[in-house]
């Protein structure tokens, strides 16, 4: 059975990589620019999908996920509105149905991020702070990319172009206590969809950066 369930996880992490040098080939190519407004959201829902469903949740996962969800989603609102938690921004076209200017998908992809952070640490040998620091440590680093591609994707746009530091400040703040909650509720999960979705999302964001 856990061979089987290690075979269903390799086939659905090379299919995800396909999906993701689509993905590659469709954003480096202008000519498709049209489609994305459709298929971004749509790609991640089923990327969140995958990692979220990766294993069965329990309860406890199923808890953690939902309060996450919901507390990045109105962190989100709260701070397109009052420009007080990221700084002054709004969002694009290309990320789907949106709620009080947030896209819904916002919040999916707060959590699989996360989900995949803990992954990298979760094995270390060391405390819970520590390891929700490097957690948000690694979701800054993530962000330093995605801040530079975002505007070329019609994600979200800064106000003059500059992001503040409190953006950086909030998404390592939001991430350590996400993950603190996650490793404190002793939750188990193989999150190995979840980091090669991380990864993959990293290879097309800075495919995005350096050849567009």
């Amino acid at each position: 059975m856990e061979r089987q369930n290690f075979e269903n996880k390799k086939l659905i992490v090379i299919v995800l990589a396909i999906f993701y040098l689509v993905g590659i080939f469709i954003h480096l190519n202008s000519v498709f620019s049209n489609l994305l407004k459709i298929l971004t959201p749509l790609f991640l829902l089923m990327s969140s999908a995958l990692v979220i469903f990766e294993e069965k949740p329990s309860k406890q996962f199923f808890i953690w996920l939902s309060l996450s969800y919901l507390i990045t989603l109105v962190i989100e609102i709260i701070g397109v509105k009052t420009g007080l938690i990221f700084g002054s921004y709004s969002y694009g076209k290309n990320l789907g149905v949106k709620l009080f200017d947030v896209p819904l998908i916002i919040g999916l992809n707060w959590v699989v991020l996360i989900l995949a952070s803990i992954g990298f640490v979760e094995k270390i040998k060391t405390s819970i702070y520590l390891k929700s620091f490097l957690v948000g440590i690694i979701m800054v680093v993530f962000d330093l990319l995605l801040e530079m591609s975002a505007p070329k994707l019609d994600y979200w746009f800064f106000d003059g172009g500059i992001i503040p530091t409190q953006n950086y400040i909030s998404w390592f703040i939001i991430s350590f206590i996400l993950s603190y909650f996650y490793i404190r509720f002793r939750i188990r999960r193989l999150l190995i969809i979840a980091k090669f979705n991380f990864l993959f999302q990293f290879i097309l964001f800075l495919m995005i950066v350096l050849f567009t």
